[in-house]
């Protein structure tokens, strides 16, 4: 297996002995547990209750199983599946024989599923027949005929398809009558090679592979568990997708098989769902991202379930608004924490649960453990504001195939390289890191800066609005101006007027009051989490051209 782009001999030599990295495994941490706690649950879902033990067997068999499919060592598997135990058994199997995995959102389509097949050279994928009204199986089995390459696909769930192979049966195959020995020690991914490669969503241009070890993936579990005091007894609600990130932090190779932790995971989120599992499993930690916390907090529903077992919530992947973690911890009695990272990059720093409330509203917390975060301003000079630049050992192992891009956003291999994250921020007395906003994001009205995550921070604490996104209206004379595309409540009307005079109530700048206004039932968004803010911006340029006014 191949190392990542990044990682050269005196980086691994160092992190190594630091203590930064080890020689831990996902697939170790699960044999440990099956060991330790056989007969504990470890992944419940609603359709499955798996303990420990049962699940190193599936994970055994699988791995059996797809070499006697044909699959060889060193061969890439494209894993397409939603939040489902399936989607971490087949890696942690992937990981015992070898074989390379590559993740992508389930919010891909045709394009995007072709080039990374063709592109990443990928020898299977692993599918659902279907998944919210998409059918995956119709739309790989169409790129196989153009990719004879693209020898295997595999499919989840009870139904058979010719010409695939089912997943479920290769899980209750009894291989280990075969092979006796569960050794996987010779042909095993180590913990300084290439385990996975998550794709990038992105906002442009095709998706690329951001590099993932195992070493790297390890030292952010750790992050998770120190951030939210996670032990053994815990119950962890994930709803988030488990491809990559926060998700994936916690439940696959993260901080719950780090200490033996429940998993419980939702495939199709919902609120109520939600709320359901909470009280049904009396999960401990919920992880989430802001759109979905927005959505838990305001349901008229929320005081109908019994959720006194929670004792925090853990989000990410989306800057966490002041207004919004003020609001969830005053209506939910809980802290709630913060992880700011990339998936480019890694776990940059983040809040605990025993940090003080205003650290937690406020800021990102402080640099993980081995993290190097500057500030630099745009000449590159260290500042007191500006772009934050990070390196350290939970940082990605750079692009798949793709030596350019990596040089491009880290400058150099290696410990010299850093990461520029296009986020702009400051540090606080305390040694806290703020985030006041994307530098590509930054709309300049006339010459005055204005950072959107500051207006939709303020305009999602209205108690009409569900979802909020602030974008650069593009104009003659001001060069910029401001658009708010709003999702309000359900059943709720929201009007321009009622924007602006909420916002001259909250005290900011008359400049940075948005000057248009649309609104949507919902704002699209990139995997479930984020707003896609580029498709907005299309679709407000299309109107400015239809009325005239560009």
């Amino acid at each position: 297996m191949d190392r990542p782009t990044r990682y050269t001999k005196e980086m691994i030599e160092e992190y190594f002995a630091k203590g930064y990295w080890t020689e831990d495994t996902t697939s170790r941490l699960w044999a440990q547990n099956a060991k330790l706690y056989p007969d504990k649950e470890a992944f419940v879902s609603l359709e499955r209750r798996l303990t420990w033990s049962q699940i190193k067997k599936m994970s055994d068999r699988v791995a059996w199983g797809l070499l006697e499919t044909g699959f060889k060592r060193g061969e890439l598997l494209l894993v397409l599946l939603g939040n489902c135990f399936e989607s971490y058994l087949v890696r942690v199997a992937c990981e015992k024989v070898g074989i390379l995995c590559a993740t992508a959102l389930m919010t891909v389509r045709e394009s995007e599923i072709e080039y990374i097949l063709k592109n990443f050279g990928a020898a299977g994928a692993i599918i659902p027949r279907k998944f919210r009204n998409f059918d995956y199986y119709a739309v790989v089995s169409d790129i196989q005929t153009r990719l004879p390459e693209l020898k295997h696909i595999l499919l989840i769930g009870e139904e058979e398809v010719p010409g695939t192979i089912s997943f479920e049966k290769m899980m209750h195959q009894p291989l280990e009558k075969k092979y006796g020995s569960d050794d996987f020690s010779k042909t095993e991914i180590t913990a300084t090679e290439i385990s996975v490669i998550a794709t990038t969503s992105g906002t442009t241009g095709a998706p690329k592979g951001v590099e993932h070890a195992q070493c790297a993936r390890i030292a952010v579990a750790h992050c998770y568990r120190d951030q939210v005091r996670l032990s053994g007894d815990d119950i962890v609600l994930n709803i988030v997708s488990g491809t990559a990130g926060l998700g994936a932090g916690f439940n696959y190779n993260g901080a719950a098989p780090l200490v033996g932790a429940k998993s419980v995971l939702v495939d199709v989120w919902g609120v109520e769902e939600t709320l359901q599992m909470i009280e049904k499993e009396k999960a401990t930690v919920l992880v989430a991202v802001p759109a979905q916390l927005t959505q838990i907090v305001r349901a008229p529903i929320l005081n109908k379930y019994d959720l006194s077992s929670l004792r925090c919530v853990s989000v990410g992947t989306a800057a966490l608004p002041t207004s919004l973690a003020i609001e969830a911890e005053e209506t939910m009695k809980i802290p709630v924490v913060n992880c700011y990272g990339q998936l480019d990059g890694g776990v940059i720093s983040y809040t605990c649960t025993d940090d003080i409330p205003e650290v937690r509203r406020t800021t990102v917390g402080k640099p993980a453990k081995g993290m190097v975060i500057r500030i630099i301003n745009e000449e590159g000079q260290e500042d007191s504001s500006g772009e934050v630049v990070y390196s350290g050992p939970t940082t990605s192992g750079g692009y798949y195939k793709n030596v350019e891009s990596t040089l491009e956003s880290w400058q150099s291999l290696g410990l010299e390289g850093s990461f520029k994250s296009g986020d702009l921020g400051r540090f606080d007395e305390a040694g806290n890191l703020l985030l006041i906003g994307r530098k590509k994001d930054i709309i300049i009205r006339g010459g005055q800066n204005i950072y959107p995550v500051e207006v939709e921070g303020l305009l999602l604490n209205h108690p009409k609005i569900k979802s909020v996104a602030i974008i650069a209206m593009p104009d003659p004379v001001m060069g910029e101006k401001v658009c708010a595309y709003v999702a309000p409540n359900p059943g709720e009307q929201f009007t321009f007027e009622e924007m602006v005079a909420y916002l001259k109530g909250k005290k900011i700048a008359r400049y940075k009051i948005p000057e248009r206004l649309e609104i949507r039932d919902e704002l699209p968004l990139r995997g479930y989490q984020k707003v896609a803010k580029i498709e907005l911006q299309k679709d407000l340029i299309q109107k400015l051209q239809a009325e005239g006014k560009l």
